[in-house]
């Protein structure tokens, strides 16, 4: 008696959708439990915070933060922070796993699972923050514990450019910090590299570069991110316009070398 033998799948007809890849990273980002962990944590503690401050009747900031009527947005930058790290390990996790193979495998020309870890990160951070927002300007209403918010709706442009200006910085942080995670694939390389270069690098790299030069800093995520929070009520080296595109730039600039290496590079 001989065996049978099975008919090789047929592997040329097969094709890897735009759906199939959001969908493999939306699973990626809800079952991977360090992941989730972080991101429940990260929405948490500034929610949280805020609530606190909120309840309390104190806002962040000195004496001027009091005329800010989204002023409740203060603690968003520690926000950022982690969502910098849950970027930096949606990618290094599969580095460190060796899943990264497997992913490339069904996704050969690498572009779209890059796009698709991007937008799913995104999506759900943006999602998350809006909610996060809207709940703090119902409670900023409840407590009055912002004078200048006082009756104010939150559509109303004082508020609401404000508002949306933090809470976009959110979604930023963690395509930051993806966008850093691909380019050197090591979670610990990549953490560092934001904390020494982008948060830190404004305030260290002024004392050692000439006068003529040390101004750069001010073109960098932190400077600009600093510029949009305000939405236009403190002052700035330079607009928000201008600072939003200094954010857009560093993150295409980054993410277009991260995409060339992961195009060029072996797994």
């Amino acid at each position: 008696m001989t065996a049978a033998t099975l008919p090789a799948p047929d592997l040329g007809t097969a094709r890897v959708t735009a759906k199939g890849l959001l969908l493999s990273e939306w699973t990626k980002l809800r079952s991977v439990r360090s992941l989730l962990l972080t991101l429940a944590l990260s929405f948490a503690f500034v929610a949280g915070l805020s609530a606190y401050l909120l309840v309390e009747g104190q806002t962040l900031g000195d004496s001027a933060a009091a005329g800010i009527p989204f002023s409740f947005t203060a603690v968003y930058p520690l926000g950022v922070l982690a969502l910098v790290v849950l970027g930096v390990l949606v990618v290094t996790g599969e580095y460190s796993s060796g899943s990264i193979r497997a992913s490339v495998v069904a996704a050969p020309r690498r572009t779209g699972l890059l796009l698709a870890k991007a937008a799913v990160l995104t999506g759900v951070t943006t999602a998350l923050g809006a909610v996060m927002s809207v709940l703090l300007y119902l409670l900023t209403r409840i407590t009055g514990a912002i004078p200048s918010a006082a009756g104010m709706s939150l559509f109303d442009p004082r508020m609401f450019w404000g508002v949306l200006a933090g809470t976009l910085l959110l979604p930023f942080g963690a395509l930051f910090g993806l966008v850093l995670g691909s380019l050197v694939r090591n979670a610990a390389a990549a953490i560092t590299l934001y904390f020494g270069v982008f948060q830190l690098g404004p305030q260290i790299f002024p004392a050692f570069l000439p006068d003529g030069v040390s101004g750069f800093t001010d073109w960098m995520p932190f400077a600009a991110m600093d510029v949009v929070r305000g939405a236009g009520l403190a002052d700035g080296p330079y607009g928000v316009g201008t600072a939003v595109v200094v954010l857009v730039t560093w993150v295409a600039a980054l993410g277009g070398v991260s995409w060339w290496l992961l195009k060029t590079r072996d797994i």
